[in-house]
C-alpha cells in the first residue's frame, strides 16, 4: 500500500532536486542574455537620440538660413 506513495515521493523529490540543478545551470544564461538585450536596448536609445539631435539641429539651421 505505501509502495506507490513513496515512488511518487521519491519521483517528486527527484523532480525537485533536476529542477533546482537545471535553473541553477541556466541562470547564468539567462542573465547574459537579458544583460545584452538591455545592452541593445540601450545603444538603440543612443542611436536614437543622437538622430533626433541630428534631425533638430538640421531644422534650426535651415529655418535660420531660410528669411536671408
Amino acid at each position: 500500500m505505501l509502495r506507490p506513495i513513496v515512488t511518487l515521493a521519491a519521483l517528486g523529490v527527484a523532480g525537485i532536486v533536476v529542477w533546482k540543478l537545471l535553473w541553477g545551470l541556466l541562470l547564468p544564461i539567462v542573465a547574459v542574455a537579458l544583460g545584452l538585450v538591455f545592452t541593445v536596448l540601450k545603444l538603440a536609445l543612443v542611436a536614437f537620440l543622437v538622430y533626433v539631435a541630428y534631425r533638430l539641429f538640421q531644422k534650426v539651421m535651415n529655418h535660420r538660413q531660410a528669411p536671408s
